[in-house]
């Protein structure tokens, strides 16, 4: 028999949903168990769709080999926070740090280092959540640097990705071209499509739809200054964009730059245009942004 005590992050969670997380048993075996009544809730057999309350006690009987031990690996912050309250942290993620374990990086990501914090802060228990840990609300390129978010609990990951999806939380870049555009500032709407195999995108006829739009704020030696706004977030889909048009991002050899390095681009502001009738966990947050100074690309 495996016991777990609900807590916040794990409220108003379907209990088939919450047991397929918490534990290792296939599915099939979690669905046996609902079927033969070895899944009770304070003592009461409960069925699968079952939403979890704070608070409660769940009981399934199944071997305690199928219990997921969850653990936090301690890694040393090398990203700057920016902002931090109850609910979400920002990070200044540095160039050449991943957020996400990869084939190339299978610890030491920005992922890991937000958990490892909260841990040690004594704001996330592994041991006590069973369903949830915290997460990032959005992602960067490995070798772009910039405002990434983390959640902190459940209410504010579901929120905050809630929000980014409808579209509600602008992301401005900082980026730096090798030519200067003859358009000034545009509107771009456009196709990209993913080659996988060379972890590289290129405007097409036909794909998935990108949305963005740009202004040129300084020209220096052949170079221009652009801050871009983000519709939708495509992977590369501003470096594959410029490229497009002759004006590769300084550094970025992979999309034909002259010189290498890594591109010349930062996620420097977060904007939260949640509309007035949000009255979520994060509605303190309404139209307030976070901006990064003196940004050097």
């Amino acid at each position: 028999m495996i016991e777990y005590i609900i807590g916040r992050n794990s409220k108003s969670i379907r209990a088939d949903r919450f047991l397929l997380k918490a534990t290792t048993a296939p599915s099939s075996l979690i669905y046996k168990a609902f079927r033969k009544k070895d899944v009770k809730i304070n003592g009461k057999w409960i069925k699968e769709d079952y939403l979890l309350c704070e608070g409660d006690i769940l009981r399934i009987y199944i071997k305690e080999e199928f219990q997921k031990e969850k653990e936090v690996t301690s890694c040393k912050l090398t990203a700057p926070i920016i902002y931090e309250d109850e609910n979400i942290i920002i990070f200044n993620k540095p160039a050449a740090l991943p957020c996400q374990p990869d084939a190339n990086h299978k610890d030491g990501t920005l992922s890991d280092m937000l958990k490892s914090y909260l841990a040690e802060k004594g704001e996330y228990n592994p041991k006590e959540e069973s369903s949830f840990s915290p997460a990032l609300c959005n992602r960067l390129d490995t070798n772009t640097c910039g405002l990434v978010i983390g959640a902190k609990n459940a209410a504010s990951l579901r929120d905050m990705n809630e929000q980014i999806k409808l579209r509600n939380v602008y992301k401005y870049y900082l980026c730096r071209l090798e030519n200067i555009p003859e358009e000034k500032s545009a509107f771009v709407n456009a196709h990209i499509i993913k080659e996988e195999s060379q972890n590289k995108s290129r405007i097409a006829d036909s794909g998935k739809e990108i949305s963005m739009e740009y202004k040129v704020i300084e020209e220096a030696e052949g170079t221009a200054l652009c801050e871009v706004l983000l519709h939708t977030g495509r992977s590369h889909q501003i470096r594959a964009y410029f490229s497009s048009i002759g004006c590769p991002l300084v550094g970025d050899k992979k999309y034909g730059a002259k010189t290498g390095g890594g591109q010349a681009l930062c996620a420097y502001r977060l904007r939260f245009g949640f509309p007035d009738e949000y009255e979520g966990v994060l509605s303190y947050l309404k139209e307030s942004q976070i901006k990064l100074e003196g940004i050097d690309i």
